[in-house]
């Protein structure tokens, strides 16, 4: 992720001209206003969502167009970051929204305010970048871990009833049968319950190896 350039507001014109060069070289949408929300610099990016959004072109010295042309409850939001962004304070927002082109996507919004050297507020730089593709892959992963946490509750739980029976069983026979020769019939009924156990157990380990292949 670029780095969001600064601008020295103090001395506007010559370092807007320098910041423009760094505005373009960003993938996110950018923009500066002042503290009368004029304006200062923007990216391309910003012209093609802002004409896309209300077909007004921006220029610089205009008041951002966002606050007087969007919906009035995106407005606000942002009119609420920007405030947030004037008291020197890092403003930050993550929610739906729709690219020039109109599609849905996920985007990040920071609102970072730009400090002279007496460390007074001038103005602020925006960002808002979409951030779909990182979502998608943060609900994939988030998936794969419940699917996870499922393998490990069923190899925890669930085979351990199964097996635990099972090794019951065996040890039972064992011991009946060196002490107890006589119990032909009844240690073949525990055979039965010990083969019928394995099978269960069988199950659900072939499962469990299903599931894990998603992983694979």
């Amino acid at each position: 992720m670029n780095k969001i350039p600064d601008i020295d507001f103090a001395n506007d014109n010559e370092n807007i001209k320098n910041a423009l060069t760094l505005l373009e070289t960003s993938d996110a949408c950018l923009w500066y206003i002042n503290k009368d929300y004029k304006l200062i610099a923007f990216n391309k990016i910003f012209t093609n969502h802002m004409m896309a959004y209300t077909n007004i072109v921006p220029q610089i010295g205009d008041k951002d167009i966002i606050l007087d042309h969007f919906p009035k409850d995106f407005s606000d939001r942002i009119g609420k970051m920007y405030k947030t962004a004037l008291k020197g304070e890092i403003a930050k927002s993550i929610e739906k929204g729709f690219n020039a082109d109109g599609s849905d996507v996920d985007i990040i919004m920071i609102f970072k305010p730009i400090f002279n050297d007496h460390k007074e507020v001038t103005g602020i730089v925006c960002l808002r970048r979409d951030i779909s593709e990182y979502i998608f892959l943060k609900e994939q992963l988030d998936e794969k871990n419940e699917k996870m946490k499922h393998i490990t509750w069923q190899q925890s739980h669930i085979v351990r009833g199964p097996l635990s029976t099972a090794m019951g069983i065996a040890k039972l026979l064992e011991d009946r049968s060196m002490l107890e020769p006589s119990c032909h019939d009844e240690c073949m009924e525990l055979i039965k319950g010990l083969n019928s156990k394995l099978a269960e157990l069988d199950k659900v380990v072939r499962k469990i190896i299903i599931d894990s292949e998603e992983f694979a």
